[in-house]
């Protein structure tokens, strides 16, 4: 599509938005209609468009606020058994799951097809580490779609990811469960909080879990971790909190199997490339968060949240990569590509196996055993402050916030020596867990350290006007600089210094309450030491920049039990960095990414008894540049059909039954312009569907029994992927059939 008719799409999407929400919420009326006239009986959740997101900066409800955001709530996670945050954002379409490489593990996702690797936040502050996020302290899981550096600072491409931890109530909770899987998982969660008096309280959550990945053997989870926090002032004009979450854990990785002429290779589930004696990942997490709520009067109000996180990392991992050689000195197989009759030759050895093209046998395969492992810290520290005034200029009505947030973050590495060609290759098909090799890496490769530091100013200003229309603008100021230095090796080192501005507007139309038609435009900005990193290829260029334009509507229907929500959005990013055609050893900001898409997204209960929650995602991603200069190629790991839908019944108090399904479509994982020389090959993860499935039944008032089955029909599918060239690139698979059961405590 030309890019002049992004704007001919925005109009027409608007359209069908609004179009598709007012004719989905007319049928639903008429259906359940007969049904809520015969039932009594109040549903006490808030549909998600009827609630506020924890952030100040986003005053008003959702239902009012310009943008797509999805919150999964605390009862969804404890429905579906949620442990971790991924299988949190299994239930948000546009989300697709990343594997790691170099090292790098714990949680990596795409947003809308934007890397969001850097854009995890943690009750509105960004939360920088590589870990495993368990889900649980979490209260609810919002995810905000679309740019918007004025409400977070650097990168938010693609969108941002806040996890809303527990916080101290005035009334008690005494929670426990105890889960026991058939992944030869064990799980023991509590959640304790104690009233102290008329205003203050105390809450503390804690986790252990172990656990194995149905159909991939030797990988291994373990982890704990507990979560106190305190509050002082609860209700009154003056609150204090103080949070402390501290979480370790140590397991043995999975880097998943290889892609083979544009797919993933054709080995069973249970294959293993790994060297679990001596493969880990391992982290520790600290991270101590305070914040203070003052309410001067009906006009003014402020809040201040500082915080200091110290992120770990240990990681040692095996992950199958293919050798360079292109001929044999004497044919192994028939037609085996001898030297003799090979331009160039590179002749096959006990350490460098033959790089696989068109007609290779499969047992006649083998790749090597690539280890990239790293450790090192992370250290940061935030403050964030916002003065809210809300007053009247004639017939309209402002929400006006002004913030600062500071910002240092410092990253200390620890690059070890690859040992690829150390270890003799193994077969791709039958690979050897057990193989001799020379232990864990000792030799420092590199020891790069990089520290930034970033100031940001903003504005913004919500206004009603009469009972309809609504006006947001905002701008936000950043001066974002970076020092890197690498003293192991070859010496360098790095300094990076952007000043950027970020414009946000909106205006949104509410004909009744119930429901909103908006059309909004935001910005972000990525700088190159975005990722905590710099190298001579980037450290002179200028932020990659991007804009979104949305459409959308919302409406609450029956009894504002139950939210629609649809929106149209086209993102651009017209500089985005690529190799430079004319010096490949560096970086250049002409590439361009654009991505259009269709959100459609359903949540609350359709009656008091039958809860439902789901979404589905199109979205239609375009590259140039990413592979070749000037060349249209994919955009990696984007799915372009996506959805999921989660829905519950509760036939009385005690009994609830569930059901759910997960649908993500075929990906791009990258190009591959080896196995066919001459022919560039785009490697795809293939589609998939797994369906879920949950009943619950409370003996007493106090104990109940849960029991949740995931991937029931056994789908062996591809829930990550990384490719960054035809000869490295891996994809993960899901886990197979499991169940879990849990007992539930709660006095």
């Amino acid at each position: 599509m030309p890019e002049t008719s992004s704007k001919i799409l925005i109009r027409q999407a608007l359209s069908v938005a609004g179009l598709g929400v007012t004719s989905v919420a007319a049928a639903f009326g008429q259906v359940v209609a007969a049904n809520n006239d015969s039932k009594d009986g109040t549903v006490e959740t808030v549909v998600a468009t009827g609630r506020r997101t924890s952030l100040d900066t986003l005053p008003q409800t959702i239902l009012d606020t310009p943008q797509s955001i999805n919150v999964v709530p605390l009862e969804v996670i404890r429905e579906q058994g949620v442990g971790n945050l991924q299988d949190a954002l299994k239930n948000v379409p546009g989300i697709t799951l990343n594997a790691g490489e170099g090292g790098t593990h714990g949680d990596l996702v795409n947003l809308r097809g934007f890397s969001a690797g850097d854009d995890f936040f943690l009750d509105g502050l960004r939360d920088t580490g590589l870990y495993t996020r368990d889900a649980f302290d979490y209260d609810s899981v919002e995810v905000f779609k679309g740019p918007a550096s004025t409400l977070f600072g650097r990168g938010s491409t693609g969108g941002v990811i806040n996890q809303v931890t527990k916080s101290p109530q005035l009334s008690p909770i005494d929670d426990a469960a105890l889960a026991f899987g058939t992944n030869d998982e064990v799980r023991a969660t509590a959640d304790i909080n104690t009233v102290l008096g008329e205003t203050n309280a105390v809450r503390v959550a804690v986790m252990g879990q172990r656990s194995a990945v149905a159909g991939r053997p030797y990988v291994k989870n373990q982890r704990w971790g507990i979560a106190p926090s305190l509050a002082a002032g609860i209700g009154t004009d003056t609150t204090f909190t103080l949070k402390y979450l501290h979480q370790q854990e140590d397991d043995v990785p999975d880097y998943g199997i290889p892609f083979l002429f544009g797919e993933p290779a054709p080995v069973a589930r249970n294959t293993f490339y790994g060297l679990p004696t001596d493969d880990r990942f391992k982290s520790e997490v600290d991270v101590v968060t305070g914040r203070v709520e003052h309410r001067f009067d009906d006009t003014f109000s402020i809040s201040d949240t500082v915080r200091y996180g110290h992120y770990w990392f240990d990681s040692r991992q095996t992950a199958p990569t293919y050798g360079s050689a292109n001929c044999y000195t004497a044919a192994p197989y028939s037609g085996a590509p001898l030297c003799s009759a090979t331009s160039n030759p590179v002749p096959v050895t006990t350490f460098n196996p033959l790089y696989p093209v068109l007609g290779t046998p499969l047992n006649q395969i083998f790749v090597e055993r690539d280890r990239p492992s790293s450790k090192g810290t992370i250290a940061t520290m935030m403050n964030s402050t916002d003065l809210t005034a809300r007053f009247g200029t004639g017939l309209a009505r402002h929400t006006l916030i002004a913030g600062v947030e500071l910002d240092r973050e410092d990253a200390d590495l620890i690059r070890f020596a690859n040992q690829n060609t150390a270890i003799v290759p193994t077969p791709l098909p039958d690979p050897d867990p057990s193989e001799v090799f020379p232990g864990h890496q000792t030799t420092v490769r590199q020891r790069p350290v990089t520290k930034t530091s970033t100031i940001g100013l903003y504005v913004i200003d919500t206004v009603d006007i009469g009972e309809h229309w609504n006006i947001v603008g905002a701008l936000r100021f950043d001066h974002f600089s970076a020092t890197f230095d690498q003293t192991v090796g070859a010496p360098s080192h790095f300094t990076h210094v952007d000043n950027i501005g970020s414009p946000r507007a909106a205006l949104v139309y509410k004909p009744t309450g119930n429901y909103s038609f908006y059309f909004s435009y935001g910005t972000s900005f990525n700088p190159s030491a975005e990722n905590l990193s710099l190298a001579a290829s980037n450290a002179d260029l200028g932020p990659e920049r991007d804009r979104t334009f949305e459409a959308g509507a919302k409406a609450q229907i029956l009894d504002r039990r139950l939210s629609l929500t649809a929106a149209a959005f086209n993102t651009v990013m017209t500089n985005a960095r690529i190799t430079d055609p004319l010096n490949p050893s560096l970086q250049t900001l002409a590439g361009k990414l654009r991505v259009n898409g269709l959100e459609f997204d359903v949540s609350g209960y359709v009656t008091p008894q039958w809860e439902i929650f789901g979404g589905y995602t199109y979205i239609a991603p375009r590259a140039v540049g990413l592979v070749v200069p000037g060349v249209s190629g994919p955009v990696p790991n984007t799915a372009r059909n996506q959805g999921s839908l989660w829905t519950t019944y509760e036939f009385d108090e005690r009994l609830k039954i569930g059901a759910g399904v997960n649908y993500v479509g075929r990906r791009d994982a990258g190009s591959d312009n080896a196995t066919v020389p001459g022919s560039v090959i785009v490697a795809k993860v293939p589609s998939y569907v797994t369906w879920d499935a949950m009943i619950s039944y409370r003996l007493t008032d106090t104990f109940g029994l849960q029991l949740n089955g995931y991937n029931l029909t056994d789908e062996y599918y591809f829930a990550n992927s990384y490719f960054t060239r035809p000869g490295e690139n891996h994809t993960v698979p899901g886990a197979g059939r499991s169940v879990l059961l849990t007992a539930n405590l709660s006095l």
